[in-house]
């Protein structure tokens, strides 16, 4: 019963809100807790629809600061100081659109994607794989030095692996379970801090 009192407290302060999940509290509740970016920073939103983090990134850098959200799905529109972009992170001319959207290095990107779950562990393990793959190529172009990103992972068997490609640029990177996440869940999310600017696109 536990369990599913906790669902409903955050369904409930979702729909209080107007936000379209409890995804948003995750979010909320990092940048809570490590303070990666306020008044004024650039957002790089991966993964953005339906639009819950967009809508807190936005209220985090307030009407200074500038969130560019991507997503394949259609991207929430009309929202102060958020531009998205519709398309796949991992097509170059995607990454240029951001990069022009934002105008300078990110200060902060996150990244909620996710593979269409086949409910066989290893398949969708890889898939999210090669996603953050893309997103850290993506990052590595228009993240600022010493800047931060925040990804979704799941726990299982390629998850070391997933965390060592973060460590090859970030200096700290660690796995953290949120409040809002559901009871059992094998959800994580990464907070990588530090990193180190390899290469980045002109805009």
């Amino acid at each position: 019963m536990a369990r599913y009192q906790h669902r409903d407290r955050f369904h409930r302060k979702a729909n209080e809100l107007g936000l379209p999940s409890r995804a948003a509290f995750k979010l909320e509740e990092l940048l809570m807790r490590f303070k990666l970016v306020g008044e004024g920073g650039r957002v790089i939103d991966l993964g953005c629809a339906p639009g819950g983090w967009l809508a807190i990134l936005n209220r985090t850098v307030g009407s200074s600061g500038c969130v560019v959200g991507v997503d394949l799905a259609a991207c929430p529109k009309g929202i102060a100081n958020v531009i998205t972009v519709a398309g796949d992170v991992a097509d170059p001319a995607v990454r240029l659109k951001v990069a022009e959207a934002l105008g300078s290095a990110a200060d902060l990107v996150t990244s909620d994607l996710a593979p269409k779950l086949s409910g066989i562990t290893e398949r969708d393990q890889a898939k999210l794989q090669e996603l953050l793959k893309a997103a850290l190529e993506l990052t590595r172009a228009l993240l600022k030095p010493g800047g931060a990103m925040i990804a979704k992972v799941f726990m299982g068997p390629e998850f070391e692996e997933i965390r060592a490609l973060f460590a090859h640029d970030f200096a700290r990177v660690e796995a953290v379970r949120t409040g809002a996440s559901r009871s059992g869940s094998s959800e994580l999310y990464l907070v990588a801090r530090g990193f180190r600017s390899p290469h980045r696109l002109a805009t």
